[in-house]
C-alpha cells in the first residue's frame, strides 16, 4: 500500500499525517514539541518513529513526503504602496496570499520618519507597488531612490507600473539592494495580478528556510518544503472551487485561531451589494488576513483590551482581577494549558471574541453617500454570500462548544453597515488537515478534495 506523509514546522509543534492512496484518508497523525531553534530534524525524526511503528519501515521509505513550515514567525514583510485603498491594499492582499507575515506598510511617499520606521523592523523581504499601467511614476522613482539609499537589508519585490521598472530596479541595484521585478499586480482598474509575485515570494522564502537548523538532513527525505499558510489557502480553494469530478463546497471561509495569531481565509467573488458601487483596490476570490494582536497566549493581553476586560468578566461572572491575572499568566507563558473548568471557559471566550473581531477586519463594508448614481460605496469583501465556515487550529478544535466560537462570524444587529452573513453552516477540522490538504493539492487534486471531504464529514457530531 503506497502513502503520503505530510508534515508541518509549526513554532510551537511539528505534525506529521500519513494518507493512504488506496483509502484516501488520513490513516495516522502525530506531533511532537518542535526543535527548529536548535535541530528541526529532531522532531521530524521522532514523528517518523511513530510513523514507521504504524506503516513499517518499507513503507515510510517508499513513502512521498513533503512539508509546510510557519517556524520562526513565517515570512515577515512589509508592502510599500501609492495609495491606501489601492495598491496598498492590492500588495498586502497578495503577500498574505503567499503566506506572507505582514510587519510593516507604508503608503505614499518614502519619508524620513517612514523609512526609519521601516529599517527598525525585522524584515525579510519588501514588496513594492503602486500604479496602473501608463500610470504613476514619479513617487515610485523618488520611493526607488529612498529605498536605494537606506540600510535596509534584504530582497525588494516591484509589483508596479511596467513602464518604470527598469528604472527602479536599475536604482535599487545601484544601491547594492537585491531586487526582483513582477508583473504589475494591478495593472488596470478592477483587475489583480497575483502569479508573478507569489512565485518570486514562494522562491525567496524556500531561500530563506535555508537557515533552519537541521535542514540538510531534512532535504534529503522532504521532497517539498511550502509556507503553511499559503498551503491552507490552497486547500480552502480547493475546497471551495472543487476539481472537475467533485463539486467545491462553493462560497466558504476558514476561521484559523492560534496562539499569536487569527487567520481568516474567505473563498467567494467579491459582489457589490444592493445599490451599492465598489471602489478600492480589486478582492481575489481567496483571501487571507492575519491578525497579529489577536492570539490565545502572546497577544491575548490586546485581544482582551479591545473585547473589553469589564464585558468578558460579565459574561463568564467572574471578578475582572481574575480576568486580568489569567491573562497575564497567558502572555507570560506561552504554552499555558487551560486545565480547570474557569480556565477552558475564559480560553473559550478569548477565542470567541478573536474570531469576532478578526472576521470584522476581514470583511468590507458599505459607506452611506449622496450621489445621483448610487446611494452608497462598498470597500472590501462582501461576505454575505458565505454558506460554510470551516474552523481550524488548537482553540477551535480542542474547544468547549466549537460552533459558539465561530459563530461569531455572523452579523449582528449592530453591524449595520459590515458585510457579513447572516447564517452559515459550520465544520470543524478536527484531524488538523488543511496544510496537509494543501500539499496534497499540488500533487492531485482530485485525490486531495477526497482526503479532506472524507475527514470533514466523518468527523462531524
Amino acid at each position: 500500500m503506497a502513502y503520503y506523509v505530510l508534515a508541518d514546522f509549526g513554532s510551537t509543534f511539528t505534525k506529521a499525517a500519513v494518507v493512504s492512496q488506496e483509502q484516501e484518508r488520513v490513516i495516522f497523525s502525530t506531533q511532537y514539541p518542535s526543535t527548529v531553534n536548535t535541530d528541526a530534524s529532531i522532531a521530524l525524526e521522532k514523528c517518523f518513529a511513530d510513523i514507521e511503528g504504524v506503516i513499517g519501515k518499507t513503507a515510510l521509505k517508499q513513502a512521498q513526503i513533503s512539508a509546510t513550515s510557519s517556524a520562526a514567525g513565517g515570512l515577515r514583510m512589509a508592502v510599500i504602496g501609492l495609495t491606501e485603498r489601492l495598491s496598498l491594499t492590492a500588495g498586502k492582499n497578495v503577500a498574505f496570499g503567499a503566506g506572507a507575515k505582514i510587519v510593516g506598510v507604508s503608503a505614499g511617499k518614502l519619508t524620513a520618519d517612514k523609512m526609519k520606521r521601516l529599517q527598525a523592523m525585522p524584515l525579510e523581504m519588501i514588496l513594492f507597488c503602486g500604479g496602473y499601467e501608463k500610470g504613476a511614476r514619479t513617487v515610485l522613482i523618488q520611493n526607488a531612490k529612498v529605498l536605494a539609499a537606506s540600510d535596509i537589508n534584504c530582497p525588494i519585490i516591484f509589483g508596479g507600473n511596467s513602464e518604470v521598472s527598469h528604472e527602479v530596479r536599475s536604482i535599487l541595484i545601484q544601491g547594492n539592494k537585491e531586487c526582483f521585478v513582477v508583473p504589475n499586480i494591478i495593472p488596470n482598474v478592477g483587475e489583480l495580478e497575483t502569479r508573478g509575485c507569489e512565485e518570486i515570494i514562494r522562491e525567496l522564502f524556500m531561500k530563506r528556510i535555508i537557515n533552519m537548523k537541521g535542514l540538510s538532513k531534512i532535504q534529503k527525505i522532504v521532497k517539498t518544503i511550502i509556507p503553511t499558510p499559503a498551503a491552507v489557502l490552497a486547500a480552502g480553494n480547493l475546497l471551495s472551487k472543487g476539481t472537475d469530478d467533485h463539486e467545491g463546497y462553493g462560497e466558504m471561509m476558514i476561521v484559523d485561531v492560534g496562539g499569536a495569531t487569527t487567520d481568516i481565509h474567505s473563498y467567494l467573488d467579491n459582489m457589490p451589494g444592493e445599490g451599492a458601487k465598489l471602489i478600492g483596490a480589486p478582492e481575489p476570490y481567496a483571501k487571507r488576513t492575519v491578525e497579529g494582536d489577536l492570539g490565545m497566549r502572546e497577544s491575548s493581553d490586546t485581544l482582551l483590551a479591545e473585547a473589553g476586560y469589564e464585558t468578558v468578566a460579565t459574561e463568564l461572572g467572574i471578578d475582572v482581577k481574575q480576568v486580568h491575572d489569567s491573562i497575564n499568566e497567558r502572555v507570560n507563558n506561552h504554552d499555558f494549558i487551560a486545565e480547570t473548568g474557569a480556565e477552558k471557559q475564559l480560553d473559550q471566550q478569548i477565542a470567541a471574541n478573536a474570531v469576532k473581531i478578526a472576521v470584522r477586519r476581514h470583511c468590507g463594508q458599505w459607506e452611506p453617500i449622496h450621489s445621483s448614481n448610487c446611494s452608497k460605496i462598498q470597500v472590501g469583501k462582501n461576505l454575505e454570500n458565505i454558506k460554510l465556515v470551516i474552523g481550524t487550529g488548537g482553540p477551535v478544535i480542542n474547544s468547549l462548544d466549537p460552533e459558539k466560537i465561530l459563530r461569531g462570524v455572523l452579523r449582528q444587529k449592530k453591524d449595520r453597515y459590515l458585510l457579513l452573513p447572516e447564517e452559515s453552516a459550520f465544520l470543524i477540522d478536527r484531524d488538523y488537515l488543511l496544510y496537509a490538504v494543501g500539499l496534497l493539492s499540488e500533487i492531485d487534486r482530485d485525490f486531495a478534495f477526497k482526503v479532506m471531504d472524507n475527514s470533514l464529514k466523518s468527523k462531524q457530531s
